[in-house]
Protein backbone atom coordinates (compact mmCIF):
# COMPACT_ATOMS: atom_id res chain seq x y z
CA UNK A 1 0.00 0.00 0.00
CA UNK A 2 0.87 3.69 0.22
CA UNK A 3 1.83 5.06 3.61
CA UNK A 4 1.24 8.62 4.79
CA UNK A 5 4.41 10.57 5.60
CA UNK A 6 4.29 14.14 6.93
CA UNK A 7 7.00 16.77 7.16
CA UNK A 8 7.53 19.88 9.25
CA UNK A 9 10.45 22.28 9.45
CA UNK A 10 10.95 21.48 13.12
CA UNK A 11 10.54 17.72 13.11
CA UNK A 12 11.42 16.72 9.56
CA UNK A 13 9.78 13.69 7.97
CA UNK A 14 7.56 11.46 10.11
CA UNK A 15 6.13 8.17 8.84
CA UNK A 16 2.67 7.04 9.97
CA UNK A 17 2.61 3.26 9.44
CA UNK A 18 -0.92 3.07 10.88
CA UNK A 19 -2.20 5.21 7.97
CA UNK A 20 -1.96 3.19 4.76
CA UNK A 21 -4.03 3.50 1.59
CA UNK A 22 -4.38 0.80 -1.07
CA UNK A 23 -3.83 3.17 -4.03
CA UNK A 24 -1.84 6.33 -4.77
CA UNK A 25 -2.32 9.41 -2.60
CA UNK A 26 -1.26 13.04 -2.30
CA UNK A 27 -1.58 15.01 0.94
CA UNK A 28 -1.43 18.52 2.38
CA UNK A 29 -1.69 20.05 5.82
CA UNK A 30 -4.97 21.42 7.11
CA UNK A 31 -4.87 24.52 9.38
CA UNK A 32 -3.34 23.75 12.78
CA UNK A 33 -0.86 21.09 11.60
CA UNK A 34 -2.73 18.35 13.44
CA UNK A 35 -4.82 17.21 10.50
CA UNK A 36 -3.96 16.19 6.95
CA UNK A 37 -6.14 16.25 3.84
CA UNK A 38 -5.47 13.17 1.72
CA UNK A 39 -6.56 12.94 -1.91
CA UNK A 40 -6.68 9.37 -3.18
CA UNK A 41 -6.97 8.11 -6.77
CA UNK A 42 -8.86 4.83 -6.64
CA UNK A 43 -10.42 2.83 -9.48
CA UNK A 44 -10.73 5.84 -11.76
CA UNK A 45 -12.30 8.09 -9.14
CA UNK A 46 -11.16 10.50 -6.45
CA UNK A 47 -11.64 10.31 -2.69
CA UNK A 48 -10.93 12.88 0.03
CA UNK A 49 -10.07 11.85 3.58
CA UNK A 50 -9.21 13.96 6.63
CA UNK A 51 -6.60 12.22 8.79
CA UNK A 52 -6.43 13.18 12.49
CA UNK A 53 -2.82 12.56 13.48
CA UNK A 54 -3.31 12.79 17.26
CA UNK A 55 -6.23 10.37 17.47
CA UNK A 56 -5.23 8.31 14.42
CA UNK A 57 -8.70 8.84 13.03
CA UNK A 58 -9.81 9.00 9.40
CA UNK A 59 -12.95 10.75 8.12
CA UNK A 60 -14.09 10.39 4.50
CA UNK A 61 -15.49 13.64 3.08
CA UNK A 62 -18.80 13.52 1.17
CA UNK A 63 -17.55 14.06 -2.37
CA UNK A 64 -19.87 13.04 -5.24
CA UNK A 65 -18.70 10.11 -7.34
CA UNK A 66 -16.22 11.42 -9.89
CA UNK A 67 -12.68 12.79 -9.88
CA UNK A 68 -11.09 15.30 -7.52
CA UNK A 69 -8.52 17.23 -9.55
CA UNK A 70 -7.31 19.29 -6.58
CA UNK A 71 -8.37 20.18 -3.04
CA UNK A 72 -7.36 22.64 -0.33
CA UNK A 73 -8.69 24.26 2.84
CA UNK A 74 -9.00 27.89 3.85
CA UNK A 75 -7.96 29.32 7.22
CA UNK A 76 -11.27 28.26 8.76
CA UNK A 77 -10.84 24.62 7.76
CA UNK A 78 -13.42 24.66 4.97
CA UNK A 79 -12.35 22.29 2.20
CA UNK A 80 -12.88 23.19 -1.43
CA UNK A 81 -12.16 20.86 -4.28
CA UNK A 82 -12.05 21.00 -8.05
CA UNK A 83 -14.39 18.18 -9.05
CA UNK A 84 -15.57 16.64 -12.30
CA UNK A 85 -17.12 13.49 -13.71
CA UNK A 86 -17.49 12.12 -17.23
CA UNK A 87 -20.63 14.14 -17.94
CA UNK A 88 -19.67 17.34 -16.10
CA UNK A 89 -16.81 19.81 -16.73
CA UNK A 90 -14.71 20.74 -13.70
CA UNK A 91 -16.36 22.87 -11.02
CA UNK A 92 -15.51 23.99 -7.50
CA UNK A 93 -17.32 22.25 -4.65
CA UNK A 94 -17.38 23.52 -1.05
CA UNK A 95 -17.37 20.82 1.61
CA UNK A 96 -18.67 22.20 4.90
CA UNK A 97 -19.77 25.69 5.97
CA UNK A 98 -17.88 28.65 4.58
CA UNK A 99 -17.79 32.24 5.81
CA UNK A 100 -16.51 33.50 2.46
CA UNK A 101 -18.43 33.31 -0.77
CA UNK A 102 -16.54 32.55 -3.94
CA UNK A 103 -16.88 34.91 -6.89
CA UNK A 104 -19.21 33.60 -9.59
CA UNK A 105 -17.55 31.48 -12.23
CA UNK A 106 -18.39 31.13 -15.91
CA UNK A 107 -21.80 29.69 -16.85
CA UNK A 108 -21.79 25.93 -16.52
CA UNK A 109 -22.66 24.01 -19.70
CA UNK A 110 -25.33 21.33 -19.47
CA UNK A 111 -24.05 17.85 -18.60
CA UNK A 112 -23.22 15.54 -21.49
CA UNK A 113 -26.17 13.42 -22.60
CA UNK A 114 -24.57 10.02 -22.17
CA UNK A 115 -24.77 6.78 -20.25
CA UNK A 116 -21.73 6.08 -18.08
CA UNK A 117 -20.99 2.73 -16.47
CA UNK A 118 -18.16 0.57 -15.24
CA UNK A 119 -17.13 -2.70 -16.85
CA UNK A 120 -14.90 -5.26 -15.14
CA UNK A 121 -13.38 -7.92 -17.40
CA UNK A 122 -11.67 -10.99 -15.99
CA UNK A 123 -7.92 -11.11 -16.59
CA UNK A 124 -4.87 -13.16 -15.56
CA UNK A 125 -3.84 -10.66 -12.86
CA UNK A 126 -7.34 -9.67 -11.76
CA UNK A 127 -10.28 -7.86 -13.34
CA UNK A 128 -9.57 -5.10 -15.86
CA UNK A 129 -11.56 -1.92 -15.25
CA UNK A 130 -13.12 0.01 -18.14
CA UNK A 131 -14.98 3.32 -18.00
CA UNK A 132 -17.67 2.97 -20.67
CA UNK A 133 -19.49 6.01 -22.08
CA UNK A 134 -22.33 5.52 -24.57
CA UNK A 135 -24.78 7.78 -26.42
CA UNK A 136 -27.96 7.96 -24.33
CA UNK A 137 -30.89 5.87 -25.52
CA UNK A 138 -29.02 4.17 -28.36
CA UNK A 139 -28.62 0.46 -27.61
CA UNK A 140 -25.90 -1.70 -29.11
CA UNK A 141 -24.19 -3.21 -30.80
CA UNK A 142 -22.57 0.05 -31.87
CA UNK A 143 -19.20 1.28 -33.15
CA UNK A 144 -16.71 1.53 -30.29
CA UNK A 145 -13.57 3.60 -29.88
CA UNK A 146 -10.96 2.54 -27.33
CA UNK A 147 -9.49 5.82 -26.03
CA UNK A 148 -6.15 4.52 -24.74
CA UNK A 149 -4.32 6.44 -22.02
CA UNK A 150 -0.57 6.96 -21.99
CA UNK A 151 1.95 6.89 -19.24
CA UNK A 152 2.18 4.01 -18.65
CA UNK A 153 2.16 5.24 -15.02
CA UNK A 154 -1.21 6.95 -15.38
CA UNK A 155 -4.88 6.01 -15.52
CA UNK A 156 -8.16 7.09 -17.05
CA UNK A 157 -10.55 8.86 -14.70
CA UNK A 158 -14.27 9.42 -14.34
CA UNK A 159 -13.62 12.99 -15.51
CA UNK A 160 -14.86 15.24 -18.26
CA UNK A 161 -12.85 14.94 -21.47
CA UNK A 162 -13.72 16.94 -24.60
CA UNK A 163 -12.52 14.08 -26.78
CA UNK A 164 -14.92 11.66 -25.08
CA UNK A 165 -17.72 14.21 -25.43
CA UNK A 166 -17.02 14.69 -29.14
CA UNK A 167 -16.83 10.95 -29.86
CA UNK A 168 -20.05 10.20 -27.99
CA UNK A 169 -21.82 13.12 -29.68
CA UNK A 170 -20.77 11.50 -32.97
CA UNK A 171 -22.66 8.34 -32.00
CA UNK A 172 -19.69 6.27 -30.82
CA UNK A 173 -19.25 4.29 -27.63
CA UNK A 174 -16.02 5.19 -25.82
CA UNK A 175 -14.10 2.59 -23.80
CA UNK A 176 -11.33 3.84 -21.50
CA UNK A 177 -9.38 0.84 -20.21
CA UNK A 178 -7.12 0.99 -17.17
CA UNK A 179 -4.90 -1.82 -18.36
CA UNK A 180 -2.22 -3.54 -16.28
CA UNK A 181 0.51 -1.08 -15.37
CA UNK A 182 -1.99 1.72 -14.72
CA UNK A 183 -1.98 3.66 -11.48
CA UNK A 184 -5.03 3.82 -9.23
CA UNK A 185 -5.35 0.08 -8.59
CA UNK A 186 -2.53 -0.64 -6.17
CA UNK A 187 1.15 -1.60 -6.48
CA UNK A 188 0.52 -5.17 -7.67
CA UNK A 189 -1.54 -3.97 -10.64
CA UNK A 190 1.02 -1.31 -11.46
CA UNK A 191 3.78 -3.94 -11.55
CA UNK A 192 1.83 -6.61 -13.50
CA UNK A 193 3.75 -6.86 -16.80
CA UNK A 194 3.80 -10.62 -17.30
CA UNK A 195 3.61 -10.52 -21.12
CA UNK A 196 6.22 -7.79 -21.54
CA UNK A 197 6.17 -4.08 -22.30
CA UNK A 198 3.15 -3.09 -24.38
CA UNK A 199 2.14 -6.69 -25.03
CA UNK A 200 0.60 -6.96 -21.56
CA UNK A 201 -1.44 -3.84 -22.16
CA UNK A 202 -2.76 -4.74 -25.61
CA UNK A 203 -3.74 -8.16 -24.26
CA UNK A 204 -6.03 -6.31 -21.85
CA UNK A 205 -7.44 -4.20 -24.69
CA UNK A 206 -8.21 -7.36 -26.65
CA UNK A 207 -9.87 -8.99 -23.62
CA UNK A 208 -12.11 -5.97 -23.07
CA UNK A 209 -12.97 -5.87 -26.77
CA UNK A 210 -14.09 -9.51 -26.63
CA UNK A 211 -16.15 -8.76 -23.51
CA UNK A 212 -17.89 -5.81 -25.20
CA UNK A 213 -18.72 -7.94 -28.23
CA UNK A 214 -20.03 -10.76 -26.02
CA UNK A 215 -22.25 -8.33 -24.09
CA UNK A 216 -23.73 -6.91 -27.29
CA UNK A 217 -22.20 -3.48 -26.73
CA UNK A 218 -19.70 -3.45 -29.61
CA UNK A 219 -20.18 -4.09 -33.31
CA UNK A 220 -17.25 -6.48 -33.91
CA UNK A 221 -16.65 -5.00 -37.37
CA UNK A 222 -16.46 -1.41 -36.10
CA UNK A 223 -14.03 -1.29 -33.16
CA UNK A 224 -11.18 1.21 -33.38
CA UNK A 225 -8.36 2.68 -31.29
CA UNK A 226 -7.28 6.23 -30.40
CA UNK A 227 -4.32 7.06 -28.19
CA UNK A 228 -1.75 9.76 -27.48
CA UNK A 229 1.94 9.37 -26.56
CA UNK A 230 2.35 5.93 -24.92
CA UNK A 231 -1.33 5.41 -25.71
CA UNK A 232 -0.51 6.07 -29.37
CA UNK A 233 2.28 3.51 -29.05
CA UNK A 234 -0.26 0.93 -27.87
CA UNK A 235 -2.50 1.79 -30.82
CA UNK A 236 0.28 1.06 -33.33
CA UNK A 237 1.39 -2.06 -31.47
CA UNK A 238 -2.16 -3.44 -31.36
CA UNK A 239 -2.70 -2.77 -35.08
CA UNK A 240 0.42 -4.81 -35.87
CA UNK A 241 0.05 -7.59 -33.30
CA UNK A 242 -3.74 -7.97 -33.46
CA UNK A 243 -4.66 -6.94 -37.03
CA UNK A 244 -7.91 -8.92 -37.09
CA UNK A 245 -9.39 -7.07 -34.10
CA UNK A 246 -9.25 -3.40 -35.04
CA UNK A 247 -10.96 -1.52 -37.87
CA UNK A 248 -8.93 1.70 -37.62
CA UNK A 249 -6.42 3.51 -35.43
CA UNK A 250 -5.56 7.08 -34.49
CA UNK A 251 -2.05 7.46 -33.02
CA UNK A 252 -1.18 10.95 -31.76
CA UNK A 253 2.50 11.74 -31.08
CA UNK A 254 3.27 8.02 -30.74
CA UNK A 255 6.30 5.96 -29.91
CA UNK A 256 6.60 3.88 -33.08
CA UNK A 257 10.10 2.35 -32.95
CA UNK A 258 11.28 1.63 -29.40
CA UNK A 259 14.99 1.23 -30.10
CA UNK A 260 15.13 4.33 -32.30
CA UNK A 261 13.19 6.35 -29.73
CA UNK A 262 15.64 5.23 -27.03
CA UNK A 263 18.61 6.39 -29.11
CA UNK A 264 16.99 9.77 -29.77
CA UNK A 265 15.36 10.26 -26.37
CA UNK A 266 16.17 12.25 -23.27
CA UNK A 267 18.26 10.79 -20.42
CA UNK A 268 15.17 10.55 -18.20
CA UNK A 269 13.21 8.58 -20.81
CA UNK A 270 16.19 6.33 -21.51
CA UNK A 271 16.34 5.53 -17.81
CA UNK A 272 12.60 4.77 -17.77
CA UNK A 273 12.84 2.43 -20.76
CA UNK A 274 15.95 0.73 -19.41
CA UNK A 275 14.05 -0.01 -16.20
CA UNK A 276 10.97 -1.26 -18.09
CA UNK A 277 12.95 -3.60 -20.34
CA UNK A 278 15.66 -4.58 -17.88
CA UNK A 279 18.42 -3.18 -20.06
CA UNK A 280 19.29 -0.97 -23.01
CA UNK A 281 18.57 -1.84 -26.67
CA UNK A 282 22.18 -3.02 -26.99
CA UNK A 283 21.85 -5.27 -23.93
CA UNK A 284 18.39 -6.79 -24.59
CA UNK A 285 17.64 -6.07 -28.27
CA UNK A 286 15.12 -8.89 -28.55
CA UNK A 287 12.90 -7.35 -25.85
CA UNK A 288 12.81 -3.98 -27.56
CA UNK A 289 12.09 -5.60 -30.93
CA UNK A 290 9.29 -7.75 -29.50
CA UNK A 291 7.56 -4.68 -28.03
CA UNK A 292 8.12 -2.30 -30.94
CA UNK A 293 5.34 -1.42 -33.43
CA UNK A 294 7.99 -1.15 -36.16
CA UNK A 295 8.57 -4.91 -35.91
CA UNK A 296 5.01 -5.67 -37.00
CA UNK A 297 4.50 -2.98 -39.63
CA UNK A 298 3.96 -5.53 -42.44
CA UNK A 299 1.03 -7.06 -40.54
CA UNK A 300 -0.92 -3.80 -40.24
CA UNK A 301 -4.13 -3.93 -42.27
CA UNK A 302 -6.34 -1.30 -40.65
CA UNK A 303 -6.35 2.31 -41.85
CA UNK A 304 -4.26 4.46 -39.53
CA UNK A 305 -4.06 8.20 -38.89
CA UNK A 306 -0.75 9.30 -37.37
CA UNK A 307 -0.39 12.76 -35.83
CA UNK A 308 3.19 13.74 -34.99
CA UNK A 309 5.03 16.84 -33.79
CA UNK A 310 8.16 18.18 -35.44
CA UNK A 311 9.75 19.28 -32.13
CA UNK A 312 8.77 16.26 -30.02
CA UNK A 313 11.55 15.32 -27.56
CA UNK A 314 9.61 12.46 -25.93
CA UNK A 315 8.44 10.65 -29.06
CA UNK A 316 10.94 11.99 -31.61
CA UNK A 317 9.72 12.70 -35.15
CA UNK A 318 12.55 10.73 -36.78
CA UNK A 319 11.29 7.40 -35.43
CA UNK A 320 7.73 8.25 -36.51
CA UNK A 321 8.93 9.06 -40.05
CA UNK A 322 10.79 5.75 -40.18
CA UNK A 323 7.68 3.85 -39.14
CA UNK A 324 5.51 5.66 -41.70
CA UNK A 325 7.99 4.98 -44.49
CA UNK A 326 7.99 1.28 -43.60
CA UNK A 327 4.19 1.26 -43.43
CA UNK A 328 3.88 2.81 -46.88
CA UNK A 329 6.48 0.43 -48.29
CA UNK A 330 4.57 -2.55 -46.91
CA UNK A 331 1.50 -1.38 -48.83
CA UNK A 332 -0.93 -3.09 -46.49
CA UNK A 333 -2.68 -0.08 -45.02
CA UNK A 334 -4.12 3.31 -45.74
CA UNK A 335 -1.86 5.77 -43.95
CA UNK A 336 -2.71 9.40 -43.28
CA UNK A 337 -0.33 11.86 -41.64
CA UNK A 338 -0.82 15.13 -39.82
CA UNK A 339 2.26 17.06 -38.67
CA UNK A 340 2.13 19.73 -35.96
CA UNK A 341 4.73 22.47 -35.53
CA UNK A 342 4.96 21.86 -31.78
CA UNK A 343 6.52 19.72 -29.08
CA UNK A 344 5.15 16.70 -27.26
CA UNK A 345 3.19 18.59 -24.62
CA UNK A 346 1.50 21.04 -26.95
CA UNK A 347 -0.46 23.85 -25.32
CA UNK A 348 -1.89 25.45 -28.45
CA UNK A 349 -5.67 25.09 -28.41
CA UNK A 350 -5.82 25.31 -32.19
CA UNK A 351 -3.61 22.21 -32.45
CA UNK A 352 -5.92 20.26 -30.15
CA UNK A 353 -8.94 21.26 -32.23
CA UNK A 354 -7.11 20.29 -35.41
CA UNK A 355 -6.23 16.85 -34.05
CA UNK A 356 -9.77 16.29 -32.83
CA UNK A 357 -11.26 17.33 -36.17
CA UNK A 358 -8.93 15.07 -38.18
CA UNK A 359 -9.53 12.14 -35.84
CA UNK A 360 -13.32 12.48 -35.86
CA UNK A 361 -13.50 12.76 -39.65
CA UNK A 362 -11.12 9.82 -40.08
CA UNK A 363 -13.05 7.52 -37.74
CA UNK A 364 -16.44 8.59 -39.11
CA UNK A 365 -15.34 7.59 -42.60
CA UNK A 366 -13.69 4.32 -41.63
CA UNK A 367 -16.37 3.12 -39.21
CA UNK A 368 -19.14 4.07 -41.62
CA UNK A 369 -17.35 2.03 -44.28
CA UNK A 370 -17.07 -0.87 -41.86
CA UNK A 371 -20.82 -0.88 -41.14
CA UNK A 372 -21.79 -0.63 -44.83
CA UNK A 373 -19.18 -3.09 -46.05
CA UNK A 374 -17.46 -0.46 -48.20
CA UNK A 375 -13.76 -1.21 -48.78
CA UNK A 376 -11.37 1.59 -47.94
CA UNK A 377 -9.06 3.08 -50.59
CA UNK A 378 -5.55 1.66 -50.79
CA UNK A 379 -3.52 4.74 -51.71
CA UNK A 380 -1.68 6.50 -48.89
CA UNK A 381 -2.29 10.19 -48.27
CA UNK A 382 -0.37 12.95 -46.56
CA UNK A 383 -1.72 16.15 -44.96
Amino acid sequence: GYQLVTWTGEGGAVAHPWCVFDTEITARWLPGSRRVLVRQERHGRGLLTVVELASRGRVRLPVPEGTVLDAAADGHGTVRCLWTDTRTPARILTLGPSARRLPPGPPEPPPMDAEVRDLWTEGPDGPVHTLLTSPAGRPGPRPVVFLVHGGPAAHDQDAYDPTVHSLVASGLVVARVNYRGSTGYGPRWRAAWRDGVGLTQIADLAAVRADLVRRGVADPDAVSLWGTSWGGYLVLLALGRQPALWRAGVAVKPLADYAAAWALGTPALRALDTALFGGTPDEVPERYARSSPATYVRAVRAPVLVVAATHDAKCPPEQVRGYLAALRAAGGSVCREVWLDSGHDGHDGADHVRVLRHGLHFLARELRAARTGTPHPRAPERR
